[in-house]
This record gives structure tokens, C-alpha cells and sequence, in this order.
């Protein structure tokens, strides 16, 4: 009877056999505490390994959640920036624009303002005729004669492509073009000029035997009298410059009318 009380001790036979015939057979006797050990640790295992993952996947979620959050973010930062270069790109093509135009209209100024500056007038202020020299055609007493009578005129001067003009008296010498007096001379004796600055190198010169009536350094329009035509100073030398060279007044002269 007492030895039906006693606690038995359990225990399993593992018995490990082979199909070699000289194998022997080998038994391992595990007991029920040893199973029962190792069941736990892998339970606890388990365990551990699930809630680690869980851990881990919630972590990923929520990693995952945060830069799906960010990509929105960006994607609508993205959109703003691009309507916004859309923007931007459509005011500087509207500034270009403006800016041509502009640069157009200068450009349009300027020319008007040169081609304003351009001496195109005419030097008298009513009727002239140009004066043709032809000496040649004189005889020697006729030269000598018209010497004495009038030791001192206006003679054209070839070099200048100089343009003589007769006037009647009443008439002025007019400037041809806006610009500035460069330069004045008034000597006895001697023929009397203007000198006008037009700037883009023109440089118009204007000969007579009057006094002038303009001062150096003084802003001209054009159509402002220089000389004041009498019975004595009928003729007028009149010359353009252009940089270095001289032109044929003719050749830019406009006669309307």
C-alpha cells in the first residue's frame, strides 16, 4: 500500500535504431521534468519572438505611416512649387516682353533723336539760289575788274564741299538742325562764320559777311536765325562735316514745297 502512495517517476525511452545490421541500438532515457523544462523555454520563446515582432511590426507601421505622411507632404510641397515656377515663369515672360517693347521704343527714341540732329535744312530762312562759280568763262580784265569792286566775298571752298547761297536782303541764315555753337569768329576784314554742333559727328559751318548773332557755347534749335542777311552780306558759304570728312550739302538738304 505504500508503495501505491509513492510518487512515481515517469520517465521515456528514446530508442535509436539503424538499418546497418552491425548497428547497435542506443537508448536515451529523457525524463518528464527535463520535457516539461524545455517545453517552457519554448514557450517562452514563442512568446518573446511574438512580441518582439509585434513590436517591431508596429514600429514599421508607424515608420511606414510617418513617411507615407511625408510623401503626401512633399508631393503637395511639389504641386505648390510647380504652379508657382508656372507662375513665375509666366511674369518673366511677361517682364521679357515688356522689356523688348521697351527696349523696342528706345531703340525707336533714339533713332528719332538722331535723325532729328540730322542737319537736313535749309541754311536761309526764305528764297536762295545756290551760286555757281565759273571763272573760267571770265576773261582776265573781267577777274581784275570784279577784284577791285569786291576785294572781299564768300568764295566756295572745294575742300569743304562748300555750297554758296545768294539771298535776298530781309532774309536770315538759318541753323539746319538742333545742337550747340562750337564755335563763333568776327574778325574786320575777314569773312565772319558759325560753327553748330549737331553730335553723331555732324558739324555744320556757316560763312557770311555779317555779323553773327549767336554766341559760343549757346543751345540752338533749328530754324534759329546766325546772320542777319543786308544789302552787303547776300551770300553765305555753307558746309557739313561729318567725322572726318565733308558732305555735299545738297545731298542731305530736304526742300518741301
Amino acid at each position: 500500500m505504500a508503495t501505491d502512495l509513492r510518487k512515481r517517476k515517469i520517465t521515456y525511452t528514446i530508442i535509436l535504431t539503424s538499418d546497418s545490421p552491425a548497428a547497435s541500438h542506443r537508448r536515451m532515457h529523457i525524463r518528464t521534468g527535463a520535457i516539461a523544462v524545455v517545453s517552457f523555454v519554448l514557450f517562452v520563446a514563442v512568446i518573446c519572438y511574438a512580441v518582439y515582432s509585434t513590436i517591431t511590426m508596429g514600429g514599421y507601421v508607424e515608420r511606414s505611416a510617418k513617411q507615407v505622411e511625408q510623401i503626401v507632404q512633399l508631393k503637395e510641397e511639389n504641386e505648390k512649387l510647380t504652379a508657382e515656377n508656372k507662375t513665375l515663369g509666366d511674369r518673366a515672360a511677361s517682364l521679357e516682353e515688356t522689356l523688348e517693347k521697351k527696349e523696342a521704343q528706345e531703340h525707336e527714341l533714339v533713332a528719332a533723336h538722331e535723325e532729328n540732329y540730322i542737319p537736313r535744312g535749309f541754311p536761309m530762312s526764305g528764297a536762295a539760289q545756290i551760286l555757281e562759280e565759273d571763272t573760267a568763262a571770265q576773261t582776265e580784265e573781267e577777274q581784275e575788274q570784279e577784284a577791285e569792286e569786291d576785294a572781299l566775298k564768300v568764295e566756295a571752298k572745294d575742300e569743304w564741299k562748300e555750297r554758296v547761297f545768294v539771298s535776298t536782303e530781309g532774309t536770315k541764315v538759318v541753323a539746319t538742325a538742333p545742337g550747340t555753337v562750337k564755335e563763333v569768329r568776327e574778325a574786320e576784314g575777314e569773312v565772319s562764320y558759325v560753327m553748330i554742333d549737331h553730335g553723331n559727328g555732324y558739324i555744320t559751318t556757316y560763312r557770311n559777311l555779317g555779323s553773327p548773332i549767336v554766341e559760343e557755347g549757346s543751345q540752338v534749335v533749328k530754324g534759329v536765325a546766325l546772320f542777319l542777311v543786308g544789302e552787303d552780306n547776300t551770300e553765305t558759304g555753307y558746309s557739313i562735316r561729318k567725322d572726318e570728312g565733308y558732305v555735299d550739302p545738297l545731298e542731305l538738304i530736304e526742300i518741301k514745297g
